[in-house]
């Protein structure tokens, strides 16, 4: 009898020590960490503007076939994101802007005041559009289907600080018939729109 109770208070003994051994495990042990600090992310930005200070680049309440309105606006990009630029005209066009010829030049300028041309310098790339009013509206109604354009010849996109002079010219046609008297092309606004690359 003694010796099985013994045996259980020996038994006892040694579980007892391996819990405390277990129980000093637990808050005893080497430990190492590490960190990858300073992470954010950062939108980029699409910015352009133009110089045209809410003015229209043209308007005659009272043209007749062969009138001619040339004006120039300058048309910049400050983002920080390289991007797409088209322009479109997104307003409904009247009867007579079938009859409004519209050519459209992209340049540079020494010094760009609208709606001034002078000293305005082609930049090689030619005439953009050349066409009636009408046709270009319904060729480029929205930004998808919009007439892209990047500064110089070479450029494939619009990047921080780039900037186009656009020579743009209202011709009333010539041969506008006489059923077009009183005829409107409708207020209608050329847009330029920038979408990231």
């Amino acid at each position: 009898m003694h010796s099985v109770s013994r045996k259980i208070l020996t038994s006892v003994a040694i579980l007892g020590v391996f819990g405390a051994l277990a129980g000093a495990g637990v808050f005893a042990s080497f430990s190492s960490a590490t960190d990858n600090s300073a992470n954010a992310i950062t939108a980029g930005t699409v910015a352009l503007a133009d110089n045209d200070g809410g003015v229209a680049l043209y308007t005659a309440s009272n043209a007749k076939p062969g009138d001619v309105k040339t004006s120039c606006i300058r048309v910049s990009y400050t983002g920080s994101l390289d991007a797409d630029v088209k322009l479109y005209i997104g307003d409904a066009i009247g009867a007579l802007g079938d009859y409004v010829n519209l050519t459209i030049e992209p340049g540079t300028q020494a010094s760009p005041t609208f709606p001034s041309c002078t000293n305005f310098v082609s930049d090689g790339s030619g005439t953009i559009y050349s066409g009636t009013l009408k046709a270009f509206a319904t060729a480029h109604p929205s930004y998808a289907t919009g007439l892209a354009d990047n500064p110089g010849t070479t450029a494939t996109k619009w990047a921080t600080n780039d900037a186009v002079v656009y020579r743009i010219t209202a011709t009333v046609d010539s041969a506008t018939p006489d059923a077009q008297q009183g005829a409107t092309t409708s207020a209608h606004k050329l847009s330029w729109g920038a979408r990231n690359q």
